[in-house]
């Protein structure tokens, strides 16, 4: 409902589907909200901080939506005479057009920053660099990198390298690999161990989507057993990449 231009919404109390425009503006209110996913790219944050411990307590010397309410229409010819000036002036693009949302990207958002003020999608690299998922799946590329290189492997030859374990006669012996199980129990963890069923499922939802260059990609089938692979932005790029590593950093580390 946020980026088609048109929806089928089921008739309330009728089993009867009914194409409909969409174009409702969508609002989420909370503390400190986590956009999670592809809602990264669909979402603009607005942040209001009072800067007191109990920002309900405080008062106000007036009501700012009556203030709005009762000239409603000299704000609405503002925003109006904005656009219209900005239509005059031959619509100047300002940036690349945001997929999904060219329309509103071209009008509003251009219209924003050739007024002078800030670009409206400058909080969406905040929010996706917040997203627990995509930080789960940067672990595993850096990970995977570091410790697997471009090997063409399975799912249980991952989980190996990453329980390995330091051979010891006392005591309870240390993983050599202890970051990159961190990573994989944190998306495919099960009772403290990491599950292969798991981290299947998981890299399959996952594949092919590309974190800092980097990707995982199905690499075919041997004996029934799915393999998968590490690539870089070319083939040649993660050819290069030594076969394992504990010194060499992710590239965007790199400088």
């Amino acid at each position: 409902m946020l980026t088609q231009p048109m929806l089928k919404v089921r008739l309330l109390g009728k089993s009867l589907n009914i194409e409909v425009p969409s174009t409702a503006a969508v609002f989420a209110t909370g503390n400190n909200l986590t956009v999670v996913g592809d809602m990264t790219r669909r979402a603009i944050r607005c942040t209001l901080d009072a800067g007191v411990e109990r920002p309900e307590l405080r008062e106000f010397d007036r009501d700012p939506v009556a203030t709005v309410a009762a000239a409603r229409g000299d704000y609405v010819a503002a925003a109006l005479t904005i656009l219209r000036a900005f239509h005059l002036a031959g619509r100047p693009q300002q940036t690349t057009p945001l997929g999904s949302f060219t329309e509103w990207s071209r009008w509003v958002r251009d219209g924003l920053i050739w007024l002078g003020e800030a670009d409206p999608c400058a909080t969406m690299e905040e929010v996706r660099g917040a997203d627990p998922k995509l930080e789960a799946l940067t672990t595993v590329i850096e990970q995977w990198h570091t410790h697997l290189g471009s090997r063409r492997v399975s799912v249980k030859e991952v989980i190996d390298v990453a329980t390995d374990q330091l051979a010891s006669f006392h005591g309870r012996a240390d993983f050599i690999n202890p970051e990159f199980r961190e990573a994989l129990l944190a998306v495919a963890g099960d009772g403290g161990a990491i599950s292969g069923k798991r981290l299947g499922k998981w890299l399959s939802a996952n594949q092919g989507r590309i974190v800092n260059t980097m990707r995982i990609t199905p690499d075919g089938i041997v004996s029934g057993i799915s393999r998968w692979r590490l690539r870089g932005s070319s083939d040649e790029a993660a050819q290069s990449i030594p076969p394992a590593s504990n010194i060499r950093p992710f590239p965007h580390n790199q400088g």
